[in-house]
């Protein structure tokens, strides 16, 4: 252990749980990191990580370059030796099970390099006798991927996006438990990132486990039920977004369209006892706490108000990362 880092963790001791103790047995999540550590010389880039990512579940990773996701991702994988803490995926860890964690874990790096001269076929074959894997399985991921087409032409002729979905059929070639994509959408066209979505929701609903991390926050909040938000190396925020929301408290928007702007507007909102509002055209936008939006509605509902339609529109993760990042 480098002389920077604190005491090791390493010797973390699960709960003893099973049928003797009288205790439920334990669950094992997909992924356990506990006060994970990585120290670069002087500079350390992980700082006392703690993330669970359960069976199922789909976990996303957001932060600014040099948040230190890739680092964090590198040691999850094992390519990276934690300085200190305790990593387990589906309850092993790499010192004690380093292969067995490997066959259960797929990757798809944010640059992926293939051979040019080999077609997609040779490559993916090649991957699938590294890993024990059929030639009807290999058909099958190519076909998933939208490239079976494709698949004898020469990889140096893809473009990034055809490189990028090979990549993916490299990573989940042996049916991952895990599968890890770092910044997946990278070089993918609207099409591409629409159907690069419809495959990840498929993979999760067949039951493997996903953690990606990635800048587009309109890809995350799609995808992802829980999400950790990391800043110089740290773990500041994660959750779900309603879990975020509520953290920081932000107001709900209520935007009312009306049929006609009355003369006394200001006096009937004040009236319902709404103070702060703004007006563009005919629509009121108001913003609540997430606690108070049905009395709002029901007031600006009561008749006195011609209301032509209604929107609420909850604080998005654009909103909740900054606010975050600004804490």
């Amino acid at each position: 252990m480098d002389d920077h880092t604190s005491p090791d963790c390493g010797n973390f001791v699960r709960p003893q749980t099973g049928l003797l103790g009288g205790d439920p047995m334990e669950v094992i999540n997909t992924l356990e990191v506990k006060y994970a550590q990585k120290f670069y010389g002087p500079f350390q880039a992980v700082k006392d990580i703690n993330l669970t990512v359960e069976k199922g579940e789909i976990y996303a990773l957001l932060g600014h370059n040099g948040a230190g996701k890739s680092t964090l991702i590198k040691m999850i994988l094992g390519l990276v030796k934690a300085s200190a803490g305790m990593i387990e995926i589906e309850g092993l860890n790499y010192d004690a099970k380093n292969k067995e964690i490997k066959k259960r874990v797929g990757y798809l790096p944010e640059r992926m390099n293939f051979y040019d001269n080999l077609t997609a076929w040779e490559t993916i074959s090649f991957y699938a006798k590294l890993k024990g894997i059929t030639r009807k399985r290999c058909e099958e991921v190519l076909e998933q991927v939208g490239l079976r087409e494709a698949e004898h032409r020469r990889v140096g002729t893809f473009s990034k996006g055809m490189q990028q979905r090979l990549g993916l059929a490299q990573a989940i070639i042996h049916k991952p438990d895990l599968l890890v994509l770092d910044e997946p959408t990278t070089g993918l066209d609207p099409i591409g990132i629409l159907e690069l979505k419809a495959m990840i929701r498929n993979w999760n609903k067949e039951g493997t486990t996903i953690l990606f991390s990635s800048h587009n926050l309109n890809d995350v909040e799609e995808l992802a039920q829980r999400i950790g938000i990391m800043n110089r190396g740290e773990m500041i925020a994660q959750g779900s977004l309603a879990e975020l929301q509520d953290r920081l408290g932000l107001p709900t928007k209520i935007k009312i369209d009306l049929a006609v702007i009355p003369v006394d507007l200001e006096e009937i909102l004040v009236g319902k006892r709404i103070k702060t509002f703004q007006l563009e055209g005919k629509t009121v936008s108001i913003d609540c706490p997430k606690d108070k939006k049905t009395q709002v509605i029901t007031a600006v509902m009561d008749g006195m108000l011609k209301v032509l339609d209604l929107r609420l529109e909850e604080p998005g993760l654009n909103s909740i990362y900054q606010n975050i990042m600004a804490e």
